[in-house]
């Protein structure tokens, strides 16, 4: 799976990156129709403020997109992650096949 990590006013540490990667990774050997995901990274306002992940998959059909916010980027990826594993469940029940 070909993955894009895109941040907004920061450099993703090599921390981050490996755990996105990782999350990625976990989610791919779950559904194999996974051809490639965008990730993108933005802080709030300040250092108190939530930070934002958008999380887009690309996969045979329609995209599939989540957004969170989480007062970390590693919470907001997990939630955002868990969403898309929830759209990506119920399209598997509405085609009758693992997307």
């Amino acid at each position: 799976m070909k993955t894009d990590i895109q941040t907004v006013n920061f450099d993703a540490s090599n921390d981050l990156v490996q755990f996105i990667e990782n999350e990625l990774y976990d989610l791919e050997s779950e559904f194999n129709q996974i051809i490639g995901a965008e990730v993108y990274l933005r802080p709030g306002r300040s250092d108190h403020d939530n930070k934002t992940v958008k999380l887009k998959l690309n996969v045979p059909g329609p995209d599939l997109f989540a957004q969170y916010s989480a007062m970390s980027y590693e919470g907001g990826l997990t939630e955002a992650i868990e969403n898309v594993r929830y759209q990506l469940t119920k399209a598997s029940k509405r085609n009758g096949r693992k997307r």
